[in-house]
């Protein structure tokens, strides 16, 4: 390429370097001369300007930029149209940003007028982001120059793009004497805010004593709950191979591939696999939602890269350090933590036949000086839902006299004998358009506290697909009662036959489960017959 000034006489077809800023208007920079653009030089009294001209094998800057997108970047992504140089590359979902950092260092070597520059290594990104911009300086370069960057860039990808893809996950914890509860609550209400950033499910979330027996049936029930990824956290930071989790993982069948993290904070990480369930020990830190190495080790499980020595070694390169926020999550991520539009309501069941329970109904059954419907009513009320439908069925008057003066409406099932499937329907049908999820309670289980349906109701509303989750709460690793049922599933819910509930969508949905830990029994405990109530009428 030629480069300097010339009689504007002699330009046509050149490239002007530098805009020309005339009272007709401006020729902007890298415009290509034409007779008219001549004429309008010369009616401004402008004699020379300075151009490039492309020689013999040279290719024009956008030429240049196309051919080596095409061969540097992987497909997977959005490429602009190429312009002054420049084609930058976008992601087209959330994923992760990955080079190989010799090939790529190559590259930039070659030709000071052709630059590749990306992201950091394993970045986290968001559909839209930006990932890399390839960029031709000059306005032109030679063919060969192109061509020792093709022959560099091999047959792979220079830069690649790895979507990620979401897992149901479990979280096991681990708890000694004296731990404070408080600590093991807020450990999975992180965890489910990490994952939830990353539309993972927790669809199994349980507590153990801190024996590796123990945690290898906790990993082995976790698998049989649909869990394909598994996180154990210990009451104890995870320091030797023969320590507690290890040896479960072991126990369990699996292989502990590395133990020890070159990122800090998140030193003590424990990466493992069971099959091809990958198993993380997750660090002290992740107990916080501040960005630590277990966020990076997480992101690259979901992108399916496997944890290998070399893989973890190459996280010292910009390994945090205090605080220093490297890789920071995307911040559309960071912006959806708290969704909009959550509206959920509230399905109280109270249209069964009572009979268990002999000739009495059991809704109405005094506890306290207060009919055991009411109990679970006035729950529901005052834990957040501010639009409870109670559906009734069997003693259907009776019923609604028992729910007097309290802020709630009815639906009633005329085929309250067909089962709970249709009481469940007519709950549903009732529900308002705006409804986002609907928390469905049985009216038989008075120990229900307006703590957890307040939980609950908080847990799911902060989930960014709430709309099609499923949530349960969990004690002593078994599920109980309510149910809260995004909005995603009222159609289903409607077609359900017989007296089984919502289980077969749950069966057919395991990744839609959302785990909420319980502090105690009451989620299991429902009346059934006399032999349930408690004693002397009391107990609540």
């Amino acid at each position: 390429m030629k480069f300097g000034a010339h009689p504007v006489g002699s330009c046509v077809g050149a490239v002007l370097v530098h805009a020309v800023y005339l009272e007709t208007g401006r020729i902007r920079k890298g415009t290509r001369l034409t007779e008219a653009d001549i004429d309008r030089l010369r009616d401004a009294g402008i004699e020379s300007v300075i151009v490039a001209r492309l020689e013999a094998g040279d290719v024009d800057e956008d030429s240049a930029a196309d051919q080596l997108a095409a061969c540097l970047l992987p497909s997977s992504v959005r490429l602009s149209v190429a312009s002054t140089g420049r084609v930058n590359i976008y992601a087209t979902t959330r994923g992760i940003v990955r080079f190989d950092r010799d090939r790529l260092k190559a590259i930039n070597m070659i030709d000071e007028g052709i630059t590749l520059a990306c992201v950091q290594h394993n970045q986290l990104v968001e559909d839209g982001d930006m990932i890399a911009t390839l960029k031709i300086i000059p306005y032109s370069v030679t063919g060969d120059a192109i061509a020792a960057v093709q022959a560099a860039a091999g047959d792979d990808a220079v830069v690649e793009f790895h979507p990620l893809t979401a897992r149901p996950f479990a979280l096991i914890q681990t708890r000694v004497d004296g731990m404070n509860p408080a600590i093991l609550a807020n450990t999975e209400k992180v965890t489910k805010q990490r994952l939830n950033r990353l539309d993972c499910a927790l669809v199994d979330s349980r507590i153990v004593a801190h024996d590796s027996a123990v945690v290898t049936a906790a990993i082995q029930q976790a698998q049989d709950n649909g869990a394909e990824a598994i996180l154990v956290c210990g009451a104890s930071a995870i320091s030797d191979r023969r320590d507690v989790v290890p040896a479960a993982v072991e126990r369990a069948g699996g292989t502990v591939d590395r133990i020890g993290l070159p990122a800090d904070p998140g030193n003590l990480l424990m990466a493992a696999r069971i099959g091809d369930v990958p198993l993380i020990g997750m660090p002290g830190c992740a107990r916080s939602l501040r960005l630590n190495g277990f966020d990076w080790v997480l992101h690259l499980v979901l992108a399916g890269i496997p944890l290998g020595d070399d893989e973890i070694a190459d996280m010292a390169i910009g390994g945090l350090l205090m605080e220093i926020a490297s890789r920071p999550l995307p911040r559309k991520m960071v912006e959806r933590r708290q969704p909009d539009g959550v509206d959920i309501a509230g399905v109280l069941l109270a249209a069964g036949m009572s009979s268990r329970m002999g000739d009495s109904n059991k809704l109405l059954v005094e506890i306290d000086g207060m009919p055991m419907v009411r109990h679970a009513a006035q729950a529901m009320l005052a834990g957040g839902i501010e639009d409870l439908v109670v559906v009734t069925g069997h003693q259907a008057p009776a019923i609604e006299a028992a729910l007097s003066g309290l802020n709630l409406r009815f639906a009633h099932n005329p085929d309250f004998a067909d089962g709970q499937s249709c009481s469940v329907a007519a709950g549903i049908a009732a529900m308002p358009a705006s409804a986002s999820g609907a928390l469905i309670a049985l009216g038989d289980m008075p120990y229900l506290s307006a703590d957890l349906v307040a939980e609950m109701v908080q847990d799911h509303a902060r989930l960014g697909d709430h709309n099609t989750r499923i949530s349960f709460p969990v004690y002593d690793g078994r599920r109980g009662n309510p149910v809260l049922w995004g909005s995603g599933f009222f159609k289903a819910l409607q077609d359900l036959t017989g007296d089984i509930g919502g289980r077969e969508i749950l069966a057919a949905h395991p990744a839609a489960v959302n785990s909420i830990t319980w502090r105690d029994d009451s989620i299991h405990r429902d009346i059934d017959n006399p032999d349930d109530m408690p004693a002397s009428g009391s107990g609540l």
